[in-house]
C-alpha cells in the first residue's frame, strides 16, 4: 500500500504518527507543512549553525576599496583631488618643503582593506535570518498546539520542543551578534553570492543545510529525511482512494484530471468525464458543514459537520447523485458490526442538493466476518453495506468495482 501511495503521489503519507519513513525534499509540501518543519529545525538546525560557527573562525573576505588620507610615504597612486594640496603643488614644482612638514603631509589616495562584507557572506546572513525567523515563529505554534496533531498530543510534547526551539535561536542570535554578520551591509540572496558559496565547501555545506531546515516539500528521488507518516488507518484510507481513482479511470478509459470540488470543500478532488454527459467528481476527505451548505455549494449534514474518507458525485441532465465509502482498518464480526454506525450516519445526515448517498459503503482490509452485509441485494434494500478484503492482494477490489460500474450506470 505504501509502494502504491508513493507512486501516487507520497505528500499523501506525511502524517503525525510516531512512525516514520524517508521522504525527499522536493516538489510541493504535505498536509502537515508545521510538523515537517518542526522536524527539519531539529533535524538539521543544530548542524547548520555548527557549520556557521566553523565558518566565523575563518570567513570568507575581499578586498574593498577606498579612499583614505595616508602618509605621502605610503602613497603608490595619487587621486586627483590631491593636486589641490598646496603643499603637494610646492613640491611638484620642485619647491621642497621643510622635512618636518614633509613628514606630515598626508593625500587622499585610493588604498584597500579586507573586509567580511562579500555577497557569500549576504547570503549566508540572509539564511541565518530566515531559520531565526522560523525557530521564532515555531515556538509561537507550539504554545498555542497549532500544529496538525491532536492539541492532547500536542501538550505533552510542549515542554520538550520548546527546549529545542530555544537552544535554536539562542545560537543564531549570538552568530547574529558576532563580529562576522555585524561587519555584513545588508543580507541578500544573489547569483554573485551563489557562485560564491558553491566555490567554498564550508559555505555550500552549511548553505545545504540550512535551505533544508526550512523545507516543507516531501517528494523527489532523494530519500534522506525521516519524517512522520500518517497512521496505519489513514495509509489504508489513502490506499483505498487510490483504488477508487483507478477503478474509475477503467471504467471511464481517461485519466482523471485534478479540479476544485463544486458540492463540498474537499482535500483532493479529481473529475472525470462519464456517459450521458455527465461529470463524476471523486472527493477524499470531503467536509460536509453542519446544517448550511458553504456559499453556492450544494453539500450539508443535516446534523453535526461530517466527514467521510471517499465521496463520488456524479452531476448529469438528470440531477446529482452521491456514494460514500468509509475505509475502516477493522477486522472481526464485532467491530465491522459497530464500525457500521459511520455508514447509517452518513447515509441519514449527509444531503447534496436534497439527496441523501446511496449506497454508503465501508471499506474493510480482512475477510469476510459479516456476508449479510455484503449482498447486493442488501446494499440495495438498505442503502448501506461494506465490501471486505480490499487490500493489496485481494479480491475484495473486484467487488468494489462491480458496485461502483452498477452505481454509474444507474
Amino acid at each position: 500500500m505504501v509502494a502504491d501511495i508513493r507512486a501516487f503521489d507520497q505528500a499523501l503519507l506525511g502524517g503525525t504518527s510516531s512512525a516514520s519513513m524517508e521522504f525527499g525534499h522536493s516538489g510541493a509540501p504535505g498536509r502537515f507543512a508545521l510538523d515537517i518543519l518542526l522536524s527539519r529545525l531539529r533535524m538539521h538546525g543544530p548542524a547548520f549553525l555548527s557549520t556557521l560557527e566553523t565558518i566565523t573562525n575563518s570567513p570568507h573576505r575581499s578586498l574593498a576599496a577606498e579612499a583614505r588620507f595616508l602618509p605621502l610615504s605610503r602613497v603608490r597612486k595619487l587621486h586627483h583631488t590631491s593636486l589641490q594640496d598646496r603643499r603637494l603643488a610646492a613640491l611638484a614644482v620642485g619647491l621642497m618643503p621643510s622635512p618636518d612638514s614633509l613628514d606630515s603631509l598626508q593625500v587622499n589616495s585610493q588604498t584597500s582593506a579586507p573586509t567580511f562584507d562579500t555577497p557569500a557572506n549576504r547570503a549566508v546572513l540572509a539564511l541565518l535570518r530566515r531559520f531565526r525567523a522560523a525557530v521564532s515563529s515555531m515556538q509561537d505554534n507550539v504554545k498555542r498546539l497549532k500544529l496538525g496533531s491532536p492539541p492532547e498530543e500536542q501538550s505533552l510534547r510542549v515542554e520538550r520542543r520548546l527546549e529545542d526551539l530555544r537552544t535554536l535561536e539562542a545560537r543564531a542570535h549570538k552568530l547574529l551578534l558576532g563580529p562576522l554578520f555585524r561587519e555584513v551591509s545588508s543580507a541578500e540572496t544573489t547569483a554573485a553570492g551563489l557562485t560564491q558559496i558553491a566555490a567554498q565547501p564550508s559555505y555550500s555545506r552549511a548553505y545545504r543545510l540550512g535551505s533544508r531546515a526550512l523545507s516543507t516539500d516531501i517528494e523527489g528521488e532523494d530519500s534522506a529525511d525521516h519524517l512522520h507518516v500518517t497512521p496505519s488507518w489513514g495509509i489504508y484510507e489513502t490506499w483505498c482512494y487510490i483504488q477508487v481513482l483507478m477503478l474509475v479511470g477503467t471504467f471511464t478509459m481517461i485519466e482523471g484530471a485534478g479540479t476544485p470540488p463544486s458540492a463540498v470543500a474537499a482535500e483532493r478532488c479529481l473529475s472525470f468525464a462519464v456517459a450521458g454527459d455527465a461529470t463524476l467528481e471523486v472527493l477524499f476527505q470531503a467536509t460536509f458543514p453542519a446544517l448550511k451548505a458553504s456559499g453556492k455549494r450544494l453539500g450539508r449534514s443535516i446534523s453535526r459537520e461530517r466527514r467521510p474518507d471517499i465521496v463520488l458525485i456524479r452531476y448529469g441532465p438528470e440531477g446529482v447523485r452521491c456514494l460514500v465509502l468509509d475505509a475502516k482498518w477493522r477486522s472481526g464480526r464485532e467491530n465491522v458490526l459497530d464500525a457500521m454506525q459511520s455508514a447509517h450516519i452518513y447515509h441519514d445526515a449527509l444531503r447534496v442538493g436534497d439527496n441523501p448517498p446511496a449506497p454508503c459503503l465501508l471499506l474493510l482490509p480482512g475477510s469476510s466476518t459479516v456476508p449479510e452485509l455484503e449482498a447486493l441485494d442488501f446494499i440495495q434494500a438498505h442503502g448501506v453495506g461494506a465490501v471486505s478484503n480490499v487490500c493489496a492482494d485481494g479480491d475484495g477490489s473486484t467487488r468494489l468495482g462491480e458496485v461502483l460500474h452498477k452505481w454509474l450506470q444507474q
